[in-house]
């Protein structure tokens, strides 16, 4: 080995002395490194095929980096992605920040997310996928002005926008208290998805609550004017109209939705209740008949229907309509209210055709009749206020102690205008 060493050295020792000898043959210092020329041709080869190698490292990184992250291994694509983001001098790939931030999103590495999303807003930032995704991952931190921002960035960039972006900002502009520009994105939102009723609802409240639901009608007006055959935009202004009380502006809204939607029960009877409450009880029974055929056991319905044979005065007819909801529903407070509402109306005919508005004793026998239903309508919990209104409003016209004292044993009227109820 160490002989190896020796002649090792010697090699060298024999090379260097070459060296310098050549250098005082020739004259020259020997700390001057002569200039080498390269051509052009040469240079732009070489720099070729440096931008060869440059170019196969970028793509290799790109490929790795994609094809784990299409496949949902996240953790493998990471650093891939890295590389990439250190070798794209030219942003060839400006969604590699996109995935590094979404891949640390699904590895629940939220502040590694937003170091990616945020490095991608500052890189490319007429890009509004960056602004959307760091507005989310700010919304879920809890950072509604940050993401407030991204949000409003998105939708100013975006050629085309997206309800969903409108849907996110609307709802943290409600959270953050900015009404006024809340009732901008929801007005614009709902022009831009006719279809979202839940947007239409959420608009409303936010107008109503500043008193402003002309602003809702018109929105929602022009909005069908585009799709004049949307049922739930019909349904909505439908629905508002008779909350309003424009009960013909709703007949119109809910026959044009029916004329689509012929099986739609809860439509029809929007537009008996309409019809009824402006007086058209026939066009009301003929809608709430369709109603009952398309839910046979819809109890309130039939109930109205029998409301509406007492405003034509058709009163036998109108309590037994109401007595067939009592054999589908037992005990339907609504049902007993309605027949004791009957009863009254009875009285009110009887005393009228007599022309003397004093109270008999006969009277007295159908108001007891009325009042012994809404106690009956007590017992379902759901209209026990109401009734109990009722029976305190018409306990002064039931028979009193003197009254049966005067008349015993009778129980039953002997007139003829209420030998019906018998």
């Amino acid at each position: 080995m160490a002989g190896k060493k020796i002649v090792a050295g010697m090699i060298i020792l024999i090379i260097g002395s070459f060296f310098i000898g050549m250098g005082l043959m020739s004259g020259c210092a020997t700390t001057e490194t002569p200039k080498v020329q390269i051509s052009p041709e040469r240079q732009k080869a070489m720099q070729d095929s440096l931008r060869q190698i440059w170019d196969r490292q970028l793509n290799l990184a790109w490929s790795l980096g994609y094809e784990n992250y299409k496949n949902k291994m996240y953790k493998d694509a990471i650093p891939h992605l890295w590389k990439v983001t250190e070798l794209d001098t030219i942003q060839r790939f400006p969604l590699v920040y996109n995935f590094l931030g979404d891949s640390y999103y699904k590895l629940n590495v939220p502040d590694s997310a937003e170091i990616a999303y945020r490095m991608g807003v500052d890189l490319y930032p007429d890009k509004a996928y960056y602004h959307r995704n760091y507005g989310y991952l700010m919304t879920a931190k809890g950072e509604n002005e940050l993401a407030i921002e991204q949000y409003l960035k998105a939708i100013e960039l975006e050629e085309d926008p997206k309800a969903d972006d409108y849907r996110v900002l609307g709802n943290l502009l409600v959270t953050a208290n900015r009404i006024n520009e809340a009732i901008d994105i929801y007005g614009k939102l709902v022009q831009l998805d006719p279809a979202d009723i839940e947007a239409q609802k959420v608009y409303a409240q936010i107008l109503q609550s500043t008193g402003d639901i002309e602003a809702f009608i018109v929105a929602q007006e022009d909005a069908l004017t585009n799709e004049p055959d949307n049922s739930r935009l019909l349904f909505s202004l439908g629905e508002t109209y008779f909350k309003r009380g424009e009960y013909e502006k709703a007949i119109d809204k809910f026959k044009r939705l029916i004329a689509i939607r012929p099986d739609d029960a809860f439509a029809m009877e929007y537009l008996g209740s309409a019809q009824q409450n402006i007086g058209r009880y026939r066009d009301a029974i003929a809608t709430y008949e369709k109603a009952i055929q398309l839910k046979a056991d819809n109890v309130k319905v039939i109930c109205e229907m029998a409301t509406c044979y007492r405003e034509l005065k058709q009163l036998s007819k109108a309590r037994s309509v109401a007595r067939n909801a009592l054999q589908i529903k037992p005990g339907y407070g609504l049902a007993h209210i309605v027949i004791g509402e009957i009863y009254e109306s009875a009285v009110d005919e009887c005393i009228n055709s007599r022309g003397n508005r004093k109270i008999t004793f006969d009277d007295k026998l159908i108001y007891r009749l009325a009042y012994e239903s809404y106690q009956r309508a007590a017992g379902d919990q759901q209209f026990a206020d109401l009734a109990r209104r009722k029976m305190e409003y018409i306990r002064p016209d039931t028979p009193t102690k003197e009254d049966e004292f005067m008349h015993a044993g009778v129980n039953k009227s002997d007139l003829d205008c209420y030998k019906w109820i018998y």
